[in-house]
């Protein structure tokens, strides 16, 4: 096929929620649920345990990833609201972006079904690892939450503070998530390679031998291909630093989120105090032992280490492609794309930029985030996902320079 972009290993059905207050202060008051209870737990037993947890990282403005005890009681959730069905998982949702301004991609994927089968861009080429009879689906629940929103029943009552999102999910294709070396000729002409999202693995021996597979893979591939991975908000999260671990010596760049970030570094910080989130990157950078570390936020995007000076554009081209989905969903073309690309950055952003480049030199690039105050219903889901799959086609080019 010849495509120089390739991607794994996660795909999943999404259900994204249309946001419904009502449905959020009847579950409140349904279940009884009071501030004292708001504690996040990943792996809840009930839709109740759910409730809990979601509200929870609404109060912080956080996104987080909840993994219930079964699918039938994410299901249950779920029909508390109107929703969209998509297709989503980083890998495969970042394949849809590049598609949508021109880029060709192979992908292999942990899971097949009809609305794979359906949805997914024909220009889009994959493997199935689970075979192409496999028909389950395990939703995963997408709850968007705006910023400014009242949250007020019984004695639960606070403000979000920024716009998010949490995901639930009990996907078995994705605690399995079967990947094969037999896609090694599929992407022999890779140049760039994005793999995600090890994060829903439960079972350590399943981990272990998932990674065993990956590096057997990884050891095919062209010397100068530049891989990327994409982080997650692991289940067990000691798992996160076995990931790190096992896999840094194949890796170029380590992308993560801030909240992705903040874990890692086991306290919240101001992401626009330039000398905390400074001494947070070095740390992180410091620990996992990759070339290059990419942290994306809602104001900036900043990579550091080694190939942080080529980056650039491939971070302006994440942020582009993350601002578009911001203001139109999924419905966007090279058009749209390039319209958001004109638009100016955050005041804040760029002054932030600008000293934290100042502060740490060459070794670091930041680039401000597109002003989008202006949309009054950001979507919310796949902004990562969007973002990662912007810098591909960048990477493309940048990859001569490292």
């Amino acid at each position: 096929m010849g495509e120089k972009i390739a991607l794994g290993f996660h795909t999943c059905v999404d259900y994204e929620l249309k946001w419904d207050l009502d449905a959020v202060i009847n579950a409140i008051k349904e279940y009884d649920i009071h501030d004292d209870e708001l504690v996040i737990d990943t792996q809840p037993t009930s839709e109740r345990g759910i409730w809990t947890s979601t509200l929870a990282y609404m109060k912080q403005g956080m996104g987080g990833e909840i993994v219930p005890s079964t699918p039938e009681v994410c299901e249950d959730f779920a029909k508390r609201f109107q929703y969209k069905i998509t297709i989503g998982g980083t890998s495969t949702r970042a394949a849809i972006a590049i598609e949508k301004i021109g880029y060709s991609s192979v992908i292999q994927m942990s899971c097949y079904n009809s609305y794979i089968r359906d949805l997914l861009p024909k220009r889009i080429h994959y493997y199935s690892s689970v075979g192409l009879d496999h028909t389950d689906s395990y939703p995963h629940i997408s709850v968007t939450y705006n910023k400014g929103v009242r949250i007020c029943a019984n004695d639960i009552d606070f403000v979000t503070s920024r716009e998010n999102r949490v995901l639930i999910s009990r996907d078995i294709d994705s605690q399995l998530l079967v990947i094969k070396e037999e896609f090694y000729p599929l992407m022999q002409d890779a140049e760039v390679f994005l793999m995600s999202c090890f994060s829903q693995i439960v079972d350590e021996d399943i981990l272990k031998a998932r990674l065993k597979t990956t590096k057997a893979l990884l050891s095919h591939i062209n010397k100068d291909t530049i891989v990327v991975a994409e982080d997650g908000c692991y289940v067990e999260k000691s798992f996160r630093y076995m990931v790190h671990r096992e896999l840094a010596p194949c890796i170029d760049i380590l992308s993560m989120n801030e909240d992705e970030l903040q874990e890692y570094i086991d306290r919240r910080i101001d992401v626009l105090d330039v000398d905390a989130v400074l001494e947070a990157v070095k740390y992180v950078y410091d620990k996992v032992g990759v070339p290059t570390i990419v942290v994306h936020s809602a104001d900036w995007a900043i990579a550091y280490g080694k190939y942080a000076y080529g980056m650039r554009e491939a971070l302006e081209s994440a942020i582009t492609m993350a601002a578009t989905r911001i203001q139109y969903g999924d419905e966007y073309g090279l058009e749209e794309y390039n319209q958001i690309k004109a638009l100016g950055s955050k005041d804040k952003s760029v002054l932030f930029s600008k000293e934290i480049k100042e502060l740490a030199g060459d070794i670091i690039e930041c680039v401000p985030s597109k002003d989008m105050s202006f949309v009054k219903n950001p979507t919310v889901v796949g902004l990562g996902d969007t973002f990662i799959g912007g810098m591909l086609p960048e990477l493309l080019k940048a990859r001569r320079k490292f």
